[in-house]
């Protein structure tokens, strides 16, 4: 096997365990249901790990992006097909 052909099998294979994990993560629930007698405080602690989640979230996905960018230059050399 080509040393290239095996670094792009390995480049596929974490992408694709990174965008499974990214996709799982998605899926869960964040918090349990609040109830209405929750101090405010509450609420402003939820709402800092909703969004901590959610960049790291965001990270993740756009990591998986740029890998993608990376095999798809390797494969064809342009990152977009027939643009660049």
């Amino acid at each position: 096997m080509d040393p290239l052909t095996g670094f792009i099998i390995v480049l596929i294979v974490i992408t694709f365990q990174f965008t499974l994990y990214a996709i799982k993560r998605m899926q869960e629930p964040l918090e349990p249901n609040s109830s209405d007698d929750q101090t405010n405080l509450n609420i402003n602690v939820t709402r800092k790990r909703y969004w901590k989640n959610a960049e790291l979230t965001n990270g993740r996905l756009a990591m998986v992006g740029l890998l993608a960018l990376v095999i798809n230059y390797g494969f064809f050399g342009w990152i977009i097909p027939g643009f660049i």
